[in-house]
């Protein structure tokens, strides 16, 4: 299966560049589109400052668009996007279809002083999208909540075999992305796409370099630091060869006393 990332800056109402993705993208048969986070909002900074009705009017407009692009290209399409329900604001996570439109709320948030996104969100119980495609069951993990082992346990525990992490990274953190997420791709022999995005806000530089992590923990393709799309391909027996060598959910079984 054919799966890709769209890794760009922020693109509020670019309709017509966005369009020209998808196009490019449905040509070359891909089925899963990923876009990192606070590509279609401002950036959070910026979003701290802007009144809750030009926040709900951006997200209404983003979700009307992705939903008929969806359906135009037949495309499924992983999307972060922020969802105003009256004065609660939520950090979410879309997955269009032409069947259907699915949505998870982000529930760990980043509580740091330079950049609280606890403070700012609401939050409320989400179960994490789960989903076939071309018989491979994929998994959406926000990239914050991609720390934390429970997500990588509750979707191991449901055999979850290709993991899409939309993101955002600065502060020159890539060595320590990488080395987390080809980390549970092995553990978990799972593939593990990473989606981020590209620009600045202020003197903060996201620095781009998507990537596609095999089973093995292994690259098997990356992204530099400009607009780029990343098209690669999911293999299903890769997986099934990985967890034949490695067994680790077999010696799990082993463990006592814990």
């Amino acid at each position: 299966m054919k799966v890709a990332v769209i890794q760009t800056a922020t693109l509020p109402y670019e309709k017509a560049k966005v369009n020209y993705f998808l196009s490019i993208l449905r040509s070359k048969g891909v089925k899963l589109v990923v876009i990192g986070e606070y590509v279609l909002n401002l950036f959070f900074k910026d979003l701290e400052k802007a009144p809750i009705n030009f926040i709900a009017q951006q997200s209404k407009h983003q979700l009307g668009l992705f939903k008929r692009l969806a359906n135009r290209y037949n495309i499924t399409i992983i999307a972060p996007l922020v969802t105003v329900d009256k004065k609660n604001i939520y950090k979410s996570f879309y997955k269009f279809s032409a069947k259907s439109t699915k949505v998870y709320h982000q529930q760990l948030l980043m509580p740091y002083e330079h950049w609280n996104e606890k403070k700012f969100f609401n939050t409320k119980e989400s179960k994490p999208l789960i989903f076939k495609i071309d018989n491979i069951k994929v998994a959406v993990l926000p990239g914050f909540e991609a720390h934390f082992d429970e997500f990588w346990k509750y979707f191991r525990d449901k055999n979850v075999e290709l993991v899409v992490v939309p993101s955002i990274g600065a502060f020159n953190s890539q060595k320590r992305w990488q080395s987390m997420l080809t980390t549970f791709a092995f553990l978990n022999n799972c593939y593990v796409l990473r989606a981020n995005r590209i620009g600045k806000w202020d003197n903060w530089k996201f620095y781009g370099e998507s990537f596609l992590s095999g089973p093995d923990g292994n690259i098997i393709d990356k992204l530099s630091n400009k607009e780029e799309l990343l098209v690669v391909n999911i293999d299903k027996n890769m997986i099934k060869l990985n967890k034949k060598e490695w067994e680790f959910n077999k010696l799990r079984k082993d463990i006592k006393g814990l």
